[in-house]
């Protein structure tokens, strides 16, 4: 697999999530005694990017030009941080038990997989297109409910869900810079993508404002994007290496309305038998908390793990001698909507931090990001009730271990309808 492809992949899951924040179906119907609907929504943007690769390579750093080693500009007409979706969801209610089922389909605009190859679109090219939401639920009024299947994951998901971003492009990367499905946002430059994963979660029922969640998650492996790093093919990832998730949450409503949350990731990392790396354990934890008043909404996060990486779960969690490496990140939001026009202006600041393991010596060790950092400008404004015009200024920087830096400069114009 392709790492750069696969995070990148990854990160268009973001799709449907949504849905649960606000955004409408666009057709509801009833076949017997089911309920059927469809939502969604297609958003496309003109991005403009400089990449200044400044002074070296920087290992798994998220401003373009970190990876490529040279400088360059880059021109897209492309999709934003949430993918294009459409989402298809069918419930019904039986002995006081509801229960349904939910399946998601995401496009890209933008490829680069047509015959001229390379990071620039060619003839006969494709767009991308995943499925990253398919799962089966059921539920009680007294008890809570039940999923089973691929969905977000409880760690980081109230981080990404506050992103103002969502609606924009905020950070390309090298990784993202050929277009693809998405976008990184402030994915890895403030937290931990969330992720969409095979689990099975528990949710309680809501007491006041109060409610929590644990998760059984499909065991997932080590990813060296970097290059100084270990694999999953190093460890043996079979056996009894479940994760867990969990997130408690309080929100309340009224003039002054919010939310405070705290979440963890656990999974362990098995030796392979044929090596000698001994076992690890990977575990993370977060809070956060989102507050509105008079227009103006503030957001702030912070995470801290070891052997849980960067950007991505496990993604340069170990160093090549089989030791966890600790990081943590956050970032901090102010948006405020104009009375009337109902047009939300917002600024954001994030970082993600990575430190070098115990087997971090050699030089090109130290050229391992320390830290990728953004601030983010936007502007987002809502023409009508679901299509919303968007312009955003974000500035990304990333910083090797040896004093290596590169910067992105990008600039997002477009537009985002649900439906």
């Amino acid at each position: 697999m392709n790492v750069r492809k696969g995070l990148v992949a990854s990160a268009s899951a973001l799709g449907l999530m949504l849905t649960s924040q606000g955004a409408g179906a666009f057709g509801m119907m009833e076949v017997g005694e089911w309920k059927v609907e469809f939502s969604g929504n297609v958003n496309g943007f003109i991005s403009d990017v400089k990449c200044d690769s400044g002074t070296g390579p920087v290992l798994s750093g998220l401003a373009c030009g970190s990876l490529s080693g040279g400088d360059y500009d880059d021109n897209n007409i492309r999709t934003g941080l949430l993918p294009s979706w459409l989402g298809f969801h069918a419930e019904r209610t039986e002995k006081n038990t509801k229960y349904g089922v939910t399946i998601g389909f995401q496009p890209g605009i933008d490829s680069n997989t047509g015959i001229a190859g390379g990071p620039i679109d060619g003839a006969l090219g494709l767009n991308s297109a995943n499925f990253r939401q398919v799962f089966l639920e059921w539920s009680g009024t007294n008890w809570g409910g039940i999923k089973i299947g691929r969905d977000l994951g409880l760690f980081g998901s109230d981080a990404i869900l506050s992103d103002m971003t969502l609606l924009g492009v905020g950070t390309v990367s090298d990784l993202t810079r050929s277009g693809g499905n998405t976008s990184l946002g402030r994915i890895g430059v403030g937290y931990l993508y969330a992720d969409w994963k095979g689990q099975v979660q528990y949710s309680s029922p809501k007491w006041g404002g109060f409610t929590f969640n644990v998760a059984l998650v499909d065991p997932w492996g080590l990813v060296n994007l970097s290059g100084t790093s270990l694999d999953a093919g190093t460890f043996d990832q079979e056996g009894s290496t479940y994760g867990f998730e969990g997130k408690a949450a309080y929100a309340w409503e009224g003039d002054f309305n919010g939310k405070v949350w705290t979440s963890f990731i656990s999974q362990q990392i098995k030796g392979a038998s044929t090596s000698a790396f001994s076992d690890e354990d990977a575990i993370g934890y977060d809070i956060g908390a989102k507050v509105g008043f008079g227009g103006f909404e503030l957001v702030g996060y912070y995470y801290t793990g070891e052997g849980i990486g960067s950007a991505g779960f496990l993604v340069d969690a170990v160093d090549s001698a089989g030791n966890a490496r600790d990081s943590d990140g956050m970032y901090v939001q102010a948006t405020f909507k104009l009375p009337g026009a109902g047009t939300k202006i917002g600024l954001s600041y994030g970082e993600s931090n990575l430190d070098l393991g115990a087997g971090d010596v050699g030089p090109g060790d130290t050229a391992l990001f320390e830290t990728n950092e953004s601030i983010v400008f936007g502007i987002y404004h809502p023409l009508t009730s679901a299509l919303n015009l968007v312009a955003e200024y974000t500035q990304t920087k990333s910083t090797a271990h040896n004093g290596a830096e590169a910067e992105e400069t990008a600039i997002a114009i477009g537009a985002i309808l649900f439906y």
